[in-house]
């Protein structure tokens, strides 16, 4: 067992096709293209455009987070910027890695989020 894997909370699924899409509002700006690189009942990891991603910063609350997936719940979620890679000054094109940890989510979504981890998990 990695030393990354003992520190998470709970498990973390690699989201490699489009099928797992997310979108965000942030400083009062939607976000829609980004990808979902890796999902968690904790948070999630998203490459997000770097045009989109200028104005974020670790600690900015993202609003009506939405998980775009037929298997997830359609409910707005809350989220904080924990980190992010990729982010240098100059850089205008490419992606921005964020990671992201969802913020009053409740115990029902968030074991639908939990559940659904699990399963996907257990196909590999």
């Amino acid at each position: 067992m990695s030393i990354e894997h003992e520190q998470r909370k709970y498990p973390r699924l690699s989201t490699t096709s489009r099928v797992y899409g997310l979108r965000f509002r942030a400083k009062g700006v939607d976000v829609q293209d980004c990808r979902l690189v890796n999902l968690s009942a904790g948070g999630c990891g998203v490459e997000i455009q770097m045009a989109d991603a200028r104005n974020l910063e670790v600690g900015d609350v993202l609003e009506a987070l939405y998980l775009d997936h037929p298997d997830m719940p359609l409910v707005p979620l809350s989220a904080v910027v924990l980190r992010m890679l990729g982010k240098v000054p100059g850089k205008t094109l490419g992606y921005v890695l964020v990671g992201m940890e969802f913020r009053g989510i409740t115990p029902f979504v968030r074991d639908l989020i939990a559940d659904h981890v699990a399963a996907q998990l257990a196909r590999e």
